[in-house]
């Protein structure tokens, strides 16, 4: 099982650094942040995601400082 764990972790490894290289070169090629965003939003619902764990994250926030 641990072999196993380690292939997902080193395909997911892969997967962000080929994301990431393909980010970098579409902004050294004059890609727009605003455009890149914008496609993301619309494909993937980012500002949905960003909007819902920042609000759990203050959530918990707010849990913890209210334990002290």
């Amino acid at each position: 099982m641990k072999k196993a764990w380690r292939v997902i972790l080193e395909i997911s490894v892969v997967a962000v650094v080929l994301g990431a290289v393909c980010f970098g070169v579409g902004l050294l090629t004059g890609a727009e942040t605003d455009r890149i965003i914008l496609n993301l939003n619309e494909h993937f619902q980012l500002n949905t995601y960003v909007e819902a764990y920042t609000a759990y994250f203050r959530e918990l926030f707010q849990y913890f400082t209210g334990l002290l």
